[in-house]
């Protein structure tokens, strides 16, 4: 695998940023489970449990060189099984499985792997219809439920069940517990973090599936699964490697919606789109879909600059960033293209995405860390699909089956830009042809019928056998010889936290953290409130965190000062170079 042009200056200073960052992780999350091990020990089985929570957390947000802790997941079970009863009814039905719950931390009307269980259920709604779908969330609190799950969940025979937000966390537990005894397997879609089902399933009472659509992160649960289930290849041989040994591997890609009659390109379609978003007709548009931080600049790979070179090189050529606004990340790259790249913002209603897909002549994959879903669907409305896989970061790219049965992804900056502006100087009927060919090869893996002959009946299958039986393990693809860990959660590289104030910062992203938790990051944070010198900006910013974790345990007459302090900080540029509050 070759490697990239070494444009950014500060390339080394960035690796042995993400190498510490990722010893910090480790670090934390050892000191995490050491602290629930002391709780457990004094009887707090809810502290121990937040405790968790946390060191998952901070596993999550930057790889700490490993993807599971069986360690953890024992002690959480160990929790569920003083807290819960042992099942009494019988485990599944000797129709096979029938009925299946779904469970869900939290369903995102925007978010790749909600859309993944409503496709799932559509399918077997239509293709399935003696099975039964329901969808259990379990801290789904105030946040709405999408309209589109409700329907899916009311086409697969299902329910949604919504625990109440004011329940504690062995409630949530309890209640998840008992309503999957009326079902035959449970599906896991949970956050990485997410600790419950750990405590729920302590002993098994069904089948456990595990769907693995964060597969590039540190997840708990994997050791509660009979068989996980991976959407790629690439996460398909982590966990062969480094995930629960007791629980058999499959494949089960991403679904993607069925086809419809005229779903494919069309040139009519296309200008009535353009026409419809206030596009121009004759231009020559590149889409491209992801949340912001999936954008973000890493290791000498800019989005800025590939927008520059594209727009540079044919002055006919649009880009059009859906999930990026005009004020970030990056505010002046509309004017520096002049006009040339639009940034339109989140598109939350379907009907206006899909004329986005429609107006579009190819598609680009956010740079440089991979948005899977939206380059699928892309390549099912007919588009070329232009994919880069990031040599410093493997795991985060669209690696797919079908897709590369099309075309590979190219490995650097300079192969992604050129081969953007080829397509765009091909002919319409060129391009049609090569988004046909993508088309047809994901709607073969990925929709309807053959999808769920390929990959999910089989999946269901090995479900079916005792667990720990791992039946035919499959060998495991070798993997670069440049392969690493590092820069594989968000804090690296997307979170704009001060060097330090990692700890703080997880703390400050979670919600309901204990008084011990938060005053163990309060600890984390004063060297590098103190000491620490990184540029500027990075005072100010270590003081508000400090002050945001100080300021639960502060009377009122002290906390009016730190927001004084705030606000006069705000109203004063730091100078270059400033280190220290």
């Amino acid at each position: 695998m070759s490697t990239p042009k070494q444009t950014n200056p500060n390339l080394e200073s960035l690796q042995r940023r993400t190498l510490r960052l990722q010893r910090e992780s480790s670090r934390e999350f050892h000191y995490a489970l050491r602290r629930a091990k002391k709780a457990i020990a004094d009887n707090q089985a809810e502290l121990a449990l937040h405790w968790c929570r946390h060191g998952a957390k901070i596993a999550v947000l930057s790889n700490p060189g490993f993807f599971c802790s069986p360690e953890m997941e024992q002690l959480l079970s160990n929790i569920g099984r003083s807290r819960l009863p042992s099942a009494s009814s019988p485990s599944g039905t000797s129709g096979g499985l029938k009925r299946f719950l779904h469970i869900l931390t939290v369903a995102y009307d925007r978010g790749g792997h909600t859309r993944a269980v409503s496709r799932w259920i559509d399918t077997c709604a239509q293709h399935a219809p003696s099975e039964r779908h329901s969808v259990l969330l379990s801290m789904q609190d105030e946040l709405p439920i999408p309209a589109w799950l409700v329907d899916s969940v009311r086409k697969g025979g299902g329910e949604i069940i919504e625990l109440p937000p004011e329940m504690s966390w062995f409630e949530r537990a309890a209640h998840m517990r008992s309503r999957s005894l009326e079902f035959d397997a449970i599906i896991l879609h949970i956050h990485p973090d997410d600790p419950l089902p750990n405590i729920a399933f302590h002993d098994r009472p069904r089948p456990v599936m595990f769907f693995n659509h964060a597969d590039h992160l540190f997840t708990l649960g994997t050791g509660l699964a009979s068989v996980i289930a991976d959407v790629r290849p690439v996460g398909h041989d982590l966990s062969l490697r480094f995930r629960s040994p007791d629980a058999r591997k499959v494949m089960i890609p991403v679904p993607l919606p069925a086809p419809l009659i005229d779903d494919g390109p069309s040139q009519s379609r296309k200008a009535d789109a353009r026409n419809s978003l206030g596009l121009p007709v004759d231009a020559l548009i590149a889409l491209t879909i992801g949340e912001p931080y999936k954008f973000t600049s890493i290791f000498g790979y800019s989005f800025p600059a590939v927008v520059q070179s594209i727009c540079k090189g044919n002055s006919r050529a649009r880009v059009i960033a859906i999930g990026i606004s005009r004020s970030e990340p990056f505010p002046g790259l509309q004017r520096l293209t002049g006009g040339q790249f639009t940034p339109v913002g989140f598109v939350r209603d379907r009907n206006t995405l899909e004329l986005y897909y429609r107006a579009a002549d190819i598609y680009l994959d956010s740079f440089p860390c991979t948005s899977i879903t939206s380059v699928l669907d892309a390549a099912r409305h007919g588009l070329p699909v232009q994919r880069f896989c990031n040599p410093f970061q493997p795991l985060m790219w669209s690696d797919d089956p079908a897709l590369d049965s099309v075309m590979r992804g190219v490995s650097t900056q300079d192969e992604f830009v050129a081969g953007a502006l080829r397509w765009l100087q091909w002919s319409d009927q060129e391009r049609t042809e090569l988004g046909s060919r993508f088309r047809a090869a994901v709607l073969r893996d990925h929709s309807g019928a053959s999808w769920k002959s390929k990959w999910l009946d089989p999946a269901i299958r090995a479900l079916s056998l005792p667990h720990g039986d791992p039946g035919c393990v499959e060998p495991a693809r070798p993997l670069p010889g440049d392969f690493s860990f590092l820069g594989l959660g968000r804090a690296s590289w997307a979170q704009d936290w001060p060097p330090g104030m990692f700890v703080a910062g997880a703390i400050l992203n979670t919600d309901h953290v204990p008084r011990s938790i938060r005053i163990s990051a309060i600890m984390h944070s004063i060297k590098p409130l103190l000491f620490d010198a990184h540029g500027v900006g990075n005072p100010r910013q270590r003081f508000r965190m400090f002050a945001g974790l100080v300021e639960p345990f502060v009377q009122n007459r002290i906390l009016s000062a730190l927001r004084k302090m705030r606000r006069n900080l705000n109203k004063v540029k730091p100078a270059s170079g400033a280190g220290g509050v």
